[in-house]
């Protein structure tokens, strides 16, 4: 599951996914016969500043949700909406 909110005005929520939802889930993902893999990608684990200075955070979200969206056998994608807009950044290349 691709987790996407903004960091910020949505880190209690995305926190308490994290702490008691997710492994409950995963548990009973383990507990099915057969078991399935449940995992989780949550980008504020994985964007870097050097990605962040080269504005490819736009980019490495939606290569891991294709990602997701490959290797799931149902939902892929949960979205938290909040009071924040979030950020916009730049596109990495503007075309001449």
């Amino acid at each position: 599951i691709f987790t996407s909110s903004t960091f910020t005005d949505t880190e209690m929520e995305r926190n308490k996914l994290m702490e008691e939802v997710y492994p409950r889930l995963k548990s009973y993902c383990n507990n099915l016969d057969p078991p399935i893999s449940f995992e989780v990608v949550d980008m504020r684990w994985g964007v870097k500043d050097a990605m962040t200075d080269d504005n490819m955070t736009t980019e490495l979200c939606m290569l891991e949700l294709d990602r997701c969206q490959q290797i799931s056998l149902g939902i892929s994608f949960v979205t938290f909406y909040g009071q924040k807009y979030g950020y916009r950044p730049p596109p990495r290349q503007i075309p001449a």
